[in-house]
């Protein structure tokens, strides 16, 4: 992986006869005779990342929300064969409209075989419905494959710190509230024919 060396230089290092511009062996690397040869190879290199929001992040419980995975690239080459996985937490049910081909096992949520161009972005989404707390709602997702060299990040390996920047988590809050209902009247014991108040609390 760079940044390793990849000049590759070869050398003639012996001949019965006389090589009147050259010695053969004599190798010091700076190729001044026509006996050296080099190539070098330049590993296409990337830097992808991953951003990712959800559309309502105070949702109530029942509704449908979107999360939109954002897939960058710093370049400086295009990236191929780009994977992502979300893996879907117990707070969410019901995964739909997944974009752009990706597929739903279980409650994961995959893509595979995206390109990104460098300087350039690529968008992902899904909908799910909201659970009832007290369910886990923090939603992690992880950049799981990538053709080319990634500068500062490895594909694939998610520990849940998100630690690289080609993990990204978003966390609904949904909506609760503690209601009681209290009824009082205004007089418990009426005549037939009075008049009473009915107070909700």
């Amino acid at each position: 992986a760079p940044p390793a060396g990849y000049e590759n230089t070869v050398q003639v290092t012996a001949v019965d006869q006389f090589d009147p511009d050259s010695v053969p062996g004599n190798d010091d690397g700076d190729q001044s005779e026509d006996d050296e040869a080099s190539v070098t190879v330049t590993p296409q290199q990337v830097d992808v990342s991953l951003v990712k929001v959800i559309s309502d992040p105070a949702p109530n419980v029942g509704d449908v929300v979107t999360f939109t995975l954002t897939v960058s690239n710093d370049g400086p080459d295009a990236a191929t064969g780009v994977g992502g996985a979300d893996v879907v937490p117990d707070g969410y049910s019901g995964i739909t409209n997944v974009s752009d081909g990706g597929t739903v096992a279980g409650a994961t949520v995959t893509w595979t075989g995206l390109s990104v161009p460098a300087g350039g972005s690529v968008d992902v989404s899904f909908d799910a419905v909201v659970g009832a707390p007290p369910a886990d709602f923090e939603n992690v997702a992880q950049v799981t494959a990538v053709d080319q060299f990634d500068l500062d990040s490895t594909p694939g390996n998610d520990d849940g710190d998100q630690s690289e920047d080609d993990e990204a988590s978003v966390t609904a809050t949904p909506q609760v509230a503690d209601l009681d209902l209290s009824m009082s009247v205004s007089d418990v014991v009426p005549n037939v024919g009075d008049v009473v108040s009915f107070t909700m609390t």
